[in-house]
Formats: structure tokens, sequence, C-alpha cells
């Protein structure tokens, strides 16, 4: 009779105990209804980072039959060996199926980064994965001649479209004749910085003579000829200079961005279109 007492009594829960129990079972019931009204965002995704470590000190073995070893403070002691955040990618290689100014031309096998070759090449369609299967299924790109609309390498029409946009001072001897040969021009890009063959330059049918100081500053074409395909046309202008510092001609500051008269009238419309497209050209009617 104790007993049946006892068990009783131990089944009684007042009411202060009876709380933690449905504060927890309404928790549970509220969660799993917040998350079947709201699912989880499907545009959302894990973050998939990772760090390779090492531990510092190793685990003590156990012995077989024996009770396994405690772990210590210092087994859980790490080194980072890598952090697969920071990791650079591999580069992706893709086979062009048109040609890309600054890359390659059509039916090159190029790599780039992931994040390029994707947004840049094969969504809109310019290039596709270095697979096998697409290595044989592009074979012909690869095999096809170069043709006339294509680039003769990856840089040649910027290299052109640069070269279009400098203004190289050709400086002749104000005492003694002269006449402007393509050596004249060579040095002259030279001193620019630009190392041109001389036979890729390409002078004016006229002769250009002097010393005549109404040529001064007037400019003239040249055409330049990249890779025995490409031309460009560069803008040059005469400068006469002597050793004589009293007889020099006064320097023009930021004479570069000013237009100039042609030497040659029938080249004027090609001259002005070519200032034209500079960013920095300034007009004297701007400027006033």
């Amino acid at each position: 009779m104790i007993r049946s007492v006892i068990h009783g009594v131990a089944q009684i829960q007042p009411n202060f105990l009876r709380q933690p129990l449905l504060t927890s079972t309404l928790r549970a019931v509220t969660s799993w209804d917040t998350q079947s009204i709201h699912p989880p965002d499907p545009y959302s995704q894990q973050l998939r980072t990772a760090y390779i470590v090492k531990r510092t000190n190793p685990l003590p073995l156990s012995k077989m039959h024996k009770r396994t070893r405690l772990m210590k403070g210092r087994h859980y002691l790490y080194e980072v060996v890598e952090n697969t955040v920071t990791r650079k990618d591999d580069p992706l290689k893709v086979i062009l199926t048109s040609s890309v100014e600054g890359l390659g031309s059509k039916g090159d096998i190029i790599e780039t980064t992931s994040s390029k070759a994707r947004n840049h090449l094969i969504l809109p369609g310019l290039a596709v994965y270095a697979s096998p299967e697409n290595l044989e299924k592009y074979s012909y790109l690869m095999k096809e001649e170069r043709t006339e609309d294509q680039a003769s390498s990856p840089f040649a029409r910027k290299t052109a479209e640069e070269l279009s946009l400098r203004i190289i001072n050709v400086s002749m001897n104000m005492k003694h004749p002269w006449k402007i040969e393509p050596w004249h021009i060579r040095v002259a890009f030279r001193k620019a910085g630009i190392i041109v063959p001389e036979e890729s330059i390409t002078l004016p049918s006229q002769p250009i003579e002097g010393p005549d100081l109404s040529k001064q500053s007037k400019e003239f074409l040249v055409k330049v000829k990249i890779n025995k395909k490409e031309e460009a046309l560069v803008r040059c202008r005469v400068h006469h200079c002597t050793t004589v510092a009293t007889e020099r001609i006064p320097y023009k500051p930021f004479h570069f961005f000013h237009p100039a008269e042609p030497l040659f009238p029938e080249e004027g419309p090609i001259l002005e279109e070519l200032t034209s497209k500079h960013p920095k050209t300034v007009y004297e009617d701007k400027e006033e």
C-alpha cells in the first residue's frame, strides 16, 4: 500500500512544472508553422567555404583492449593549411567561335578565368568549353585558313587604333637641306617609344623637302602596316630644330592637343577625322 501511494504522488506534476513543457511544445509547433508558411528561398545558396587544417599536436594512440585516452586542450590546437575561399581557380580553356579583340581569332584555344569565360565569352556565344567533344566538333575551325576579316593577331586592330591617336613629331634640320624618307619616320617613332620597321612605313606620294618654315607644325599622314595586313594612318608634324639656342622656334606647350593645319589639302578631311577622335583635342573656339 505504501508503495502505491508513493507511485501516485510521483505522477503528480504541479503547474510550475508543466509550464516549461507547454512552452517547448508551443515553440516547436510555432517553428513548424513558420516553416510551412515561409518556405526557404530557392535562390539562396549555402556558402561552400572550407578550411583545411591539421593538428598542432598529434593524438595519443590507445592500446588494444584498453580504455581510450581522453583528449586534452593541446589536442584542440590546429594550423590552417589552406583557405579554399581565397584559393585561385585554375584557368579555363575555351574555343573561340568568333574573333575577339585582345584575346584571339576564330578557332583559337585560349585560357582565361572562369568568370570571364562564362560571362563574356560563353554566354554571348563567342566561345565554347574546350571539352573533348567540342574539340572534335569544332576541329574544322582550327584547320580553316584565316580570312580577310580576321585579325592577324589578337592585338593588331587595337594597335592600329592606338597608333591613329598618336602624333609623331619629325624633327628636321633648320640649316641644311633635307627630304623626309622612311628612316626619318622610323627614328621619330623610336623617339616616341614605338618600334616600327622601316619597310612597314609608307610616305605620302608627294615629297616633303626643306628647310621650309612654312611647313612648320603642319601635319601629314603616314601609313604603317602591322603584320603585313592591318594598316594604320598616323599623324606626323614637321618640326625644324637647330643647335643654336637663339634661333630655335619657341615651344608651344601641349601643342599636340590642338588641331594643326594639313600639309597637303587633300589629306584635310582624314586629318580632321583623326583629330576629332582624340579625347583631349582642344579647339580654339571652345577654348575662348
